[in-house]
């Protein structure tokens, strides 16, 4: 009685296997990467030349 309920719950794990492993979403496993938009500098402009 004992090995058929083994064979019946070794066959049972391995049929089911597969559908409790598509039954978790991936998405959670790497988080999602936002960088924060860059900001303008401001801009100044001197009266220097450059040295040639």
């Amino acid at each position: 009685m004992k090995t058929p309920l083994i064979a019946f719950a070794l066959a049972l794990s391995l049929t089911a296997a597969p559908v409790v492993a598509q039954g978790f979403d991936m998405g959670s496993l790497t988080p999602t990467l936002d960088f924060p938009k860059p900001t303008t500098e401001p801009v100044s402009q001197d009266r220097s030349t450059l040295n040639k």
